[in-house]
């Protein structure tokens, strides 16, 4: 079973669509949200579908925008094993906000380890030294998935991630430039998932379209690791999301 390890469900021009058409696919989709808002409704929608995971959000550039809701993430939190997208955003844009981001973040990261069981998407641009700090503050659990989406910082940070048990979800985009390439190679084959970002990396208007970019896109790194790395992947998959 092919798995996209962080994609955007509720923001595809058809959602439903595409939620009737996943029982039809060999596949898994991780369906990150970015409010808690948005999460009761598309976790209603997708309830009857096993291979839909629904991620409880708290996206970094939405924080101190009013879609922030701390007191409603705090009360869906027991009830969702999928936590993401959360994370530290820095860019240019939302650097303002960076205080209120690291305070956030630092609640969910300690509600995640005091509970346990969670498989969290993490964002963190221009901001992984941080985001790191902050997992190896509270890190106690094993049995939490740390996931480093579309991961762009540096390769001695990704060694630090990594002796902290973290994953990094893989996209087509970072195949596109040269410190993309730098990144998956220097991510050890058993910490590898993919990810297509829908619809922002790419315009998606059915599930046939994730499928053949999963797809490709393990052809593009066993080409460019030297190895068909497509049954790691999958064996990651299955421990990280056990479907």
């Amino acid at each position: 079973m092919i798995c996209d390890a962080h994609c955007h469900l509720d923001l595809m021009n058809d959602m439903m669509g595409c939620i009737n058409e996943i029982k039809n696919y060999n596949m898994y989709l991780y369906a990150v949200g970015t409010t808690p808002k948005a999460y009761e409704k598309e976790k209603q929608l997708c309830e009857n579908y096993r291979n839909i995971g629904v991620g409880l959000g708290m996206h970094p550039q939405l924080v101190s925008s009013g879609y922030d809701d701390m007191c409603l993430f705090r009360n869906l939190f027991k009830k969702s094993h999928y936590i993401g997208e959360v994370g530290l955003d820095f860019s240019k844009g939302y650097i303002e906000t960076k205080e209120a981001q690291i305070r956030v973040f630092n609640e969910i990261v300690e509600l995640c380890e005091q509970y346990g069981e969670k498989v969290v998407s993490i964002h963190s641009l221009k901001s992984a030294n941080i985001v790191i700090e902050i997992l190896r503050k509270y890190k106690k659990q094993k049995n939490n998935r740390y996931i480093f989406h579309w991961f762009t910082g540096s390769i001695s940070q990704i060694k630090k991630a990594i002796e902290l048990g973290c994953y990094f979800s893989i996209n087509p985009r970072m195949l596109n430039t040269k410190s993309g390439i730098e990144v998956v190679k220097a991510v050890p084959f058993d910490r590898m998932l993919l990810e297509t970002d829908a619809p922002f990396a790419f315009e998606v208007k059915h599930i046939s379209g994730i499928e053949k970019e999963l797809r490709g896109l393990v052809l593009k790194i066993s080409k460019l690791v030297g190895k068909d790395i497509s049954e790691i992947i999958d064996e990651n998959a299955k421990t990280v999301f056990q479907f």
